[in-house]
């Protein structure tokens, strides 16, 4: 072969590989298209069940998080608490204060603006999570598993309800944009996205602790990953480089804000991280009452069960990995339960399971295909149970949401408590509370029976010692009355 025909060749096989990896970028991008349309839609959807949410009043923090801030205040919760009123938890979070700026500044009173916003986040966060997953290896199918099961869980309406939790959303999104940036880097090598793997972390924990875990979870992240045996320098690297963001801004943390909790690893704190892992994986919550509530979470467990060890008994060991990995990052991702058990802060962990669930359901369908497995009837009866499995698992998620809205219901009476904790100022120290704000939550109030600082603590005392009588009242929601489930509840 002469050296003309030699290079020839070399030129068409290197047109070729050009080729071939725009064709794989066409298709990666027709899948991301497919993906955020279809978490568009999904959010659409549940926009439509939950539309008399929109017009839910704030709450609670709320009050005098989300408002305009002065210079002074935001200057200081670089070097103090992010809460200038010195009312809530101790911690050292501007950038969560900074988003409460832009809410109260951007949207100001308008409650269904406010609302939209909520759900513009979510959206974000799911389109990252694909992103996410889509580098990981996941199919389309699997992915949009995920979207429905999280987007009909319980977890999913606990987080966006509030509006004090954007910030955790917020924080989330740039968690998995960390993680996102990191297999490219791993895999490309290239600085810029080295530097974008960095600022991610530096964000996230300038808005929550959850960020302090991504040390460990990065290394699970290229676990999970099919070329996991490759590039275990950059892996360390990386790993090393966000462990030295998380030990500054806890360094800092502990010089600036000495009050801020810290993790008590104690056999309580155990309990705790146990209830958070386990509610991770259930979603219609952990705690039940009732017969139906019951019946739906025992039946989504058993036919969990049932998948898991189908899987574990027909899946190739890359899928096993896979599903293990993911597994192993749910439970470091409740991690922070330790300090502060949240029923609110699972998001990630359940993220994390519902992967794993998506990563089985795939992989034994796809060992139940013709060519491996001939038996129709067996086919037939997986896909039935897993499908039973899935309704029951978004219907129960459904369900259990209604019940995290009714708490947001004008007449809830815990609610009611909570919000006259700002309205009349039963803290220590003086809430800044926008003047609008608080007229709209009095006049509410009184609406309810509520018109001064004693009537909250008579009806805190009363809720306490006669909760029947107010339970009574959940059909009609005409008077106070108490959800079947408090928003607090795993």
């Amino acid at each position: 072969m002469t050296k003309h025909s030699s290079d020839r060749r070399a030129l068409l096989l290197t047109g070729d590989d050009t080729c071939a990896r725009r064709v794989t970028q066409v298709r990666k991008f027709g899948q991301i298209s497919k993906l955020i349309w279809f978490a568009g839609l999904l959010l659409l959807g549940w926009s439509a069940l939950f539309a008399y949410t929109y017009r839910s009043p704030f709450h609670w923090d709320d009050y005098h998080f989300i408002r305009h801030y002065s210079w002074d205040e935001l200057s200081s919760t670089f070097h103090g608490w992010n809460d200038p009123d010195k009312i809530e938890t101790p911690a050292l979070r501007p950038g969560a204060t900074l988003l409460f700026a832009f809410q109260g500044s951007i949207f100001g009173e308008n409650i269904v603006l406010q609302r939209i916003f909520m759900i513009f986040l979510m959206w974000i966060l799911l389109a990252v999570l694909g992103l996410l997953l889509l580098e990981l290896g996941c199919g389309v199918f699997q992915i949009g598993l995920v979207f429905v099961l999280f987007v009909s869980s319980r977890i999913f309406a606990s987080v966006n309800l509030w509006l004090t939790l954007g910030s955790l959303t917020l924080c989330y999104v740039f968690i998995l944009l960390t993680c996102y940036f990191f297999l490219l880097w791993v895999r490309e090598g290239r600085m810029l996205l080295l530097i974008l793997m960095l600022i991610c972390p530096m964000a996230a924990v300038s808005i929550r602790e959850e960020a302090y875990v991504l040390p460990i979870v990065l290394p699970l992240v290229w676990f999970v990953s099919s070329a996991w045996r490759k590039h275990g320098r950059r892996v360390l690297v990386a790993a090393v480089g966000v462990f030295a963001i998380a030990a500054v801004h806890f360094l800092l943390r502990r010089v600036f804000v000495p009050e801020a909790p810290s993790p008590q690893f104690t056999i309580r704190a155990a309990k705790a991280l146990l209830v958070a892992i386990t509610a991770s994986w259930l979603p219609g919550g952990y705690k039940t009452e009732g017969i139906t509530d019951s019946v739906l979470a025992n039946i989504w467990i058993v036919l969990l069960i049932g998948l898991v060890l189908g899987f574990m008994r027909v899946g190739r060991s890359s899928s096993r990995r896979q599903f293990i990995g993911a597994c192993c990052m749910g439970c470091v991702l409740a991690l922070p339960a330790i300090a502060v058990p949240r029923s609110f802060g699972i998001a990630l962990p359940t993220l994390a399971f519902i992967t794993a669930i998506g990563i089985a359901v795939g992989e034994v369908y796809h060992q139940l295909q013709p060519p491996i497995m001939a038996s129709k009837t067996f086919r037939f009866c997986f896909v039935t149970c897993v499908t039973l499995g899935l309704v029951v698992g978004i219907g129960g998620g459904i369900r259990r949401s209604m019940y995290v809205a009714e708490y947001f219901h004008e007449n809830c009476a815990l609610r009611v408590e909570r919000d006259g904790t700002f309205i009349f100022n039963l803290y220590k120290r003086h809430a800044t509370v926008p003047d609008e704000r608080k007229e709209a939550g009095r006049a509410r109030l009184a609406a309810a029976g509520i018109y001064n600082a004693d009537d909250v603590w008579s009806l805190h005392k009363d809720i306490t010692e006669c909760p029947g009588d107010y339970r009574r009242g959940r059909e009609s929601r005409e008077a106070l009355f108490l959800p079947k489930y408090d928003y607090l509840s795993f």
